[in-house]
């Protein structure tokens, strides 16, 4: 391991790595505990939309964190702005189609009914987009 790495993998790891990924690890535990023991997504469906808005405006956030914290430690080079926007947008976008992905296999594979229709698997993915697309600008508001 390099000597950089280890800046990363010091004592205090645990701590940075709840500091940047505790709202996906919220909001993936959230929606567990919806689809898996209270069957919210079967009483309510309109609560799938929120959840894929907070999923990429959480997974934005900790992408953000992520690239700030390696700056820090200066394990990569500064970015410029723009080009960070660029990449937490495209990476949200990317983890997204992946999640869908993963709906289609468990349907497909284990019969479930994840994904309900296309024009649903296009809004869940719209609204991981727009997640991602509002934590994007408030950092642009608020540097202004």
């Amino acid at each position: 391991m390099n000597l950089h790495a280890s800046k990363l993998l010091n004592r205090d790891f645990p701590a940075r790595f709840l500091r940047i990924f505790w709202p996906p690890m919220l909001i993936f535990g959230l929606h567990f505990l919806f689809a898996r023991f209270l069957n919210f997504y079967l009483l309510f469906p309109w609560i799938d939309i929120p959840m894929h808005f907070l999923g990429g405006l959480s997974i934005a956030f900790s992408i953000s964190m992520t690239l700030d914290t390696l700056q820090e430690e200066r394990l990569i080079a500064p970015l410029d702005r723009v080009i960070a926007y660029l990449l937490i947008f495209s990476l949200v976008a990317t983890i997204a189609v992946f999640w869908e992905f993963s709906e289609f296999s468990m349907d497909q594979l284990y019969g479930t009914n994840s994904q309900i229709s296309l024009q649903n698997t296009m809004q869940d993915l719209f609204m991981g987009i727009l997640g991602a697309s509002t934590l994007l600008g408030y950092k642009i508001a608020k540097i202004d």
